[in-house]
């Protein structure tokens, strides 16, 4: 978006330029390699969340399960997506926890546990592996603990992640976490702290919904540019002029 620059103009004619300019801008902004009719639709494949989370613009947030075939569909395309970004987006993942179902909580213990390990990331597609396709019940110890010896993953160290305080705390918190984020089904991915959509929003199911999260990737950086312009000082301060000192 091009940002016009004055110093003359009040206040807020450059509010009302940037707006114009941020409509100018929403106007080109599509699903890619759709038409403008394809644009995705506020309230049909995407909804502003009611209370914002204040986040960078370029922030996506994944609220998941490990036993959801949804978020294991969509963990790797959204990842695929990721990895092009430039500039590069911030990826948060967010275990989709209800405070009275307790996989849901032993699910995201064992997503903090690895979390903690530094492994979330790099085991994500074998974690979903496991129990998608293998039928691992990894909210039991003994499965649990089976499956890490086959990923090389030291037995103390799991148990004393499992067990810290650090984690119990972030498993306890997921659920409220989850209600921050105004998710209510997953998987759910949330956009700049501001626009959420998932494969149940979407006429594609998964296969549209990384189209839609770069859409709203485009509208939130251009949310962002036109709040900067219209918050930008419309007379900058003039610098004192600096005279030469006389001998």
């Amino acid at each position: 978006m091009t940002t016009l620059k004055t110093a003359t103009a009040p206040r807020s004619l450059v509010r009302a330029l940037a707006a114009l300019g941020l409509a100018a801008s929403l106007v080109g902004l599509q699903a890619p390699g759709g038409s403008a009719a394809e644009t995705p639709q506020a309230g049909v494949q995407y909804q502003r969340i009611a209370h914002p989370v204040t986040a960078s613009p370029r922030e996506v947030v994944e609220v998941f399960w490990y036993d959801c075939p949804h978020s294991y569909q969509l963990a790797q395309p959204l990842r695929d997506w990721a990895a092009r970004q430039n500039p590069p987006v911030t990826v948060r993942h967010i275990p989709a926890a209800w405070a009275d179902q307790p996989e849901e909580m032993a699910y995201a213990r064992l997503y903090y546990t690895l979390d903690r390990l530094g492994l979330a990331d790099k085991l994500e597609h074998e974690v979903f592996h496991a129990v998608r396709d293998q039928h691992w019940d990894l909210t039991q110890p003994d499965a649990l603990n089976n499956w890490a010896e086959q990923e090389g993953i030291d037995q103390q160290q799991l148990t004393d992640a499992w067990n810290s305080p650090e984690v119990q705390r972030e498993t306890q918190d997921a659920p409220a976490l989850r209600e921050h984020y105004d998710v209510h089904e997953m998987p759910s991915v949330v956009v700049g702290g501001t626009y959420r959509t998932s494969p149940f929003m979407v006429s594609d199911g998964v296969a549209g919904t990384v189209p839609v999260v770069d859409y709203l990737l485009k509208r939130s950086t251009a949310d962002a540019a036109a709040h900067a312009a219209a918050h930008r000082p419309a007379h900058p301060s003039a610098r004192p002029a600096v005279r030469p000192r006389k001998s």
